[in-house]
């Protein structure tokens, strides 16, 4: 074999080690782990979720109870030796301070916080998918940054959101009672409000109708609100 066909024969060879080895690192996938619980709760009732952060979608349905996922995933790619310990670390806690209240609560190593006091909660990403009676009341405190999606749930929604977008979904045409501001973003309905006011950086809307049996009031420091009215093809 000549000297050319040699180095062009390891050139491909190195070429096709090469290509291996990027195919191995752009598939890699940082840890992941799924927590599942289901709770019988009546309809009507109120639902809390307090220290939640993250992507959390709600979606409401006809069963008399809650489930819930939470789904982790470690945000460096190099996976720690203790990566089970603090996927484990970062779980749902419940609670039923009465009969028709279900406090859902995020618990979080006490460490995390301070390692990304701007964003997250440690090296811990989170998703929430929850299932809910549809005519719950919800109430979402102080959710620590990230995308909030709930769908097709009839009673009232109280919704504050630290960063991120809040997209609502509701069966139409109302009476809905709405309240929904943002400092720094756009609010846009379908259900136009009799007060649409713009700031230099933010926007509210406002309509009031003494109708609407359940209020919805949705608040977002840095982030958008869109309300959406579902098509009858959508309804269950």
């Amino acid at each position: 074999m000549t000297p050319t066909l040699t180095a062009l024969g390891l050139g491909l060879s190195m070429l096709g080690v090469t290509t291996r080895l990027v195919a191995e690192v752009s598939i890699r996938r940082p840890a992941q782990a799924a927590q599942t619980e289901r709770v019988d709760f009546a309809p009507g009732g109120t639902i809390r979720l307090n220290d939640s952060f993250g992507d959390l979608y709600i979606e409401g349905w006809d069963q008399p109870a809650v489930e819930m996922t939470l789904i982790k995933e470690m945000l460096n790619y190099d996976t720690p030796k203790n990566v089970s310990e603090r996927l484990e670390g970062v779980h749902f806690t419940t609670e039923h301070p009465s009969a028709n209240e279900l406090v859902i609560s995020t618990a979080i190593p006490s460490h995390s916080f301070f390692r990304h006091p701007f964003g997250g909660k440690g090296d811990v990403t989170v998703r929430y998918e929850l299932r809910v009676p549809r005519d719950s009341h919800l109430v979402i405190e102080r959710h620590g940054g990230g995308n909030i999606l709930i769908d097709n749930v009839t009673g009232g929604i109280d919704a504050k959101n630290r960063d991120g977008d809040i997209v609502l979904m509701l069966p139409g045409p109302g009476p809905y009672s709405i309240d929904a501001r943002s400092k720094m973003g756009t609010v846009i309905s379908d259900f136009a409000g009799k007060a649409h006011v713009k700031y230099f950086v933010g926007e509210k809307l406002t309509e009031a109708n003494d109708t609407a049996a359940h209020p919805i009031h949705l608040h977002v420091g840095f982030g958008g609100i869109t309300i959406k009215e579902m098509p009858p093809e959508a309804h269950p």
